[in-house]
């Protein structure tokens, strides 16, 4: 695999994976804040260039110390030809194998060849199949090529994050990394100290939006990670079925739009509200799903 480091190399391979949206939406995702600043030190494989046929983004290797550490150890995989993929993922020098780790990726057909790759290895693979919700406007955007690739994402300030409330008890607010550990103990993916850890880390890089109560606590709230998902939306439960999550939602949504920032999300099969939550707020779901695989070598379980 070789590894593109230039700018211009990186703004080409984006440009061209508009061309494989949605299949492609996690390593797009990931680019696109790689090419603004790249706040996790990610880096980008091709099997060869100009003319690639999979792209895999992963952590640098200074930043994958902790072989434990699922949510730093994540691999995000696109590929036009499946059939090569085992051969790829196989390499030790692509995939560490040794560490527990995270792959995740929108096609079908990865999951038998993420198989056929860890056949031979000792390796414990737990699967998690996704539905893939996004916005026409955002589809759009990157489909004609309209994101603005550059422009660096920054964190607005409380003054400029507009909400319409007709209740004084509740007001808008962004999180704060002060705030990790309440969205950590409430992510049902989380919950531990290597998630808190991804927390904070996502916090510190990227917006996140909620709704305060009276005595300035989140009741409400919604994050963006690394590859432009929107994450961990939750409500406390005295404070569900409200229309918190929607007012979160939507004034989210109009910040990240007004940044040219992607955004899209994805809710597991049997999760019934959460997919009628997003259709709700203007999602639309997208046949390839997505898809994630967690590794645990057997000395590490």
């Amino acid at each position: 695999m070789i590894r593109l480091h230039e700018a211009k190399m990186l703004q080409t391979l984006h440009r061209s994976l508009t061309q494989n949206i949605p299949e492609a939406i996690k390593v797009y995702g990931a680019i696109f804040h790689i090419n603004r600043g790249n706040p996790f030190n990610l880096e980008v494989l091709v099997d060869s260039w100009p003319d690639y046929q999979t792209v895999i983004t992963r952590p640098q290797k200074q930043e994958m110390m902790d072989d434990k550490d699922r949510y730093t150890n994540t691999y995000h995989i696109f590929s036009k030809n499946l059939q090569k993929l085992p051969e790829i993922l196989e390499s030790d020098s692509v995939i560490n194998w040794k560490q527990s780790l995270t792959i995740q990726g929108c096609q079908k057909g990865l999951d038998e060849k993420i198989r056929d790759a860890v056949a031979s290895k000792s390796v414990q693979v737990n699967y998690n199949k996704r539905f893939l919700y996004i916005t026409d406007n955002v589809f759009k955007s990157i489909t004609s090529n309209a994101s603005k690739l550059m422009k660096p994402l920054k964190v607005a300030s409380s003054e400029n994050v507009k909400f319409i409330s007709t209740n004084n008890n509740f007001r808008p607010s962004l999180l704060s990394v002060f705030h990790a550990e309440l969205i950590n103990n409430n992510w049902k993916f989380g919950q531990n100290e290597k998630s808190l850890r991804f927390v904070k880390r996502c916090l510190q890089n990227f917006p996140g939006q909620c709704v305060l109560d009276s005595e300035g606590n989140p009741i409400s709230w919604i994050i963006l990670e690394h590859t432009s998902e929107m994450r961990m939306s939750y409500s406390l439960p005295e404070y569900q079925c409200r229309g918190f999550a929607k007012w979160v939602m939507n004034n989210f949504m109009e910040y990240l739009q007004k940044n040219d920032t992607i955004f899209y999300g994805q809710v597991e099969e049997m999760n019934e509200a959460g997919h009628k939550f997003l259709k709700s707020v203007g999602f639309s779901a997208f046949a390839c799903g997505g898809y994630e695989w967690e590794c645990i070598p057997a000395d590490l379980i």
